[in-house]
């Protein structure tokens, strides 16, 4: 069985799925054209409660912590508003944590109940609806490149793609980062770091794509204000050299980023799209058998990460290190290097 795959293609029918976390309303119909910062759909999220320990950051009792507060019950509150202070020696104010009515008061606490808020999907590409799903998003269209991706940290958005490495060994550098980066998508071959991330938000890119993020940085990558994505994952593996020279290819055009992963690991896959003024792309067959010629990536072993082309299907059996013995493939590395690599450690690139 040959099932994993990675769509990997200058010029394919891509369709992507805009959905709402949310019952909503679709604000556009079958056949519209949308740009990307177009608004598709929206929703309301519901009110959100939070509970103020009152009592316990002003450092006192309970029946004094009612005593010092400055709003009472239905009062419309700002973030930041000054909900109750305490003077003396020294004095400790307790804020408000959100925007919102004070809808309960007592036993030292409050409690907040916060603005209903309005979320609007955006088309995110350039493209037409191709599907409508009542309630719940729509489906957009469009012809270019599709690139998917392992690793995202949740954000996406859009700008101009750029290369800033000619190798994929190397990672990006603050070095890479200037004033001209405002606006852009900036493109490193293996990995980053704290600097680079922290130079992206202060000039304002817009994305960052990578080989691989070290797992030491996955929580502040979340933090990052753009999205990143790592197209080997999590780790130190440099980006495998045909995503790398499909992303040089296209070094300079408009590109759609997305590191959603879903709500749950891997529901979804991170991808990044550069829509193309053609309307020649051809749809990919996921469930197409391996066959000669076909681009693969190893996933597994030492040669993890790197790409190359089915030579032959081997009629016997690979062994693992394990002992384990299982089907197979003779492939070409980039560097002419012949291996036997069974199935289970191959990703197609579609």
């Amino acid at each position: 069985m040959f099932a994993p795959y990675c769509v990997m293609n200058p010029l394919t029918i891509v369709r992507i799925p805009r959905l709402l976390s949310r019952p909503g309303e679709l604000l556009v119909r079958v056949g519209d054209s949308v740009e990307p910062t177009q608004i598709v759909a929206q929703s309301v999220e519901p009110a959100d409660f939070r509970i103020v320990e009152v009592a316990r950051e002003l450092e006192t009792g309970v029946k004094n912590a009612n005593a010092c507060l400055k709003v009472e019950r239905g009062q419309a509150i700002a973030e930041g508003d000054i909900l109750a202070a305490r003077g003396g020696l020294s004095r400790r104010v307790c804020r408000a944590p959100i925007s919102g009515t004070i809808v309960g008061v007592g036993r030292g606490r409050l409690l907040l109940e916060a603005e209903p808020q309005i979320v609007r999907l955006a088309a995110l590409l350039p493209g037409y609806v191709s599907e409508v799903r009542a309630g719940e998003g729509v489906v957009i269209e469009t012809v270019g490149g599709l690139l998917d991706a392992l690793w995202g940290n949740g954000k996406e958005g859009h700008g101009t793609l750029r290369m800033v490495v000619r190798d994929p060994q190397h990672p990006i550098r603050v070095t890479h980062i200037n004033a001209s980066s405002q606006g852009v998508v900036l493109v490193g071959g293996s990995t980053l770091d704290e600097e680079s991330v922290a130079q992206a938000a202060g000039v304002q890119v817009r994305g960052m794509i990578v080989g691989s993020v070290p797992a030491s940085l996955v929580a502040r990558t979340r933090e990052a204000p753009f999205p990143i994505v790592a197209t080997e994952g999590i780790g130190t593996t440099p980006m495998t050299q045909a995503a790398f020279a499909l992303l040089r290819s296209l070094d300079g055009r408009e590109v759609a980023i997305s590191g959603d992963l879903g709500a749950r690991w891997h529901e979804k896959r991170p991808f990044i799209v550069v829509p193309m003024p053609t309307q020649a792309g051809h749809a990919i067959d996921i469930n197409a058998r391996p066959a000669v010629g076909d681009r693969v990536r190893i996933l597994r072993g030492e040669r993890r990460g790197q790409s190359g082309s089915i030579a032959h299907l081997l009629e016997g059996l690979v062994e693992l290190g394990t002992g384990a013995r299982m089907p197979g493939a003779a492939v070409v590395l980039a560097d002419d290097e012949t291996l036997q690599v069974p199935y289970v450690n191959l990703e197609r690139l579609l």
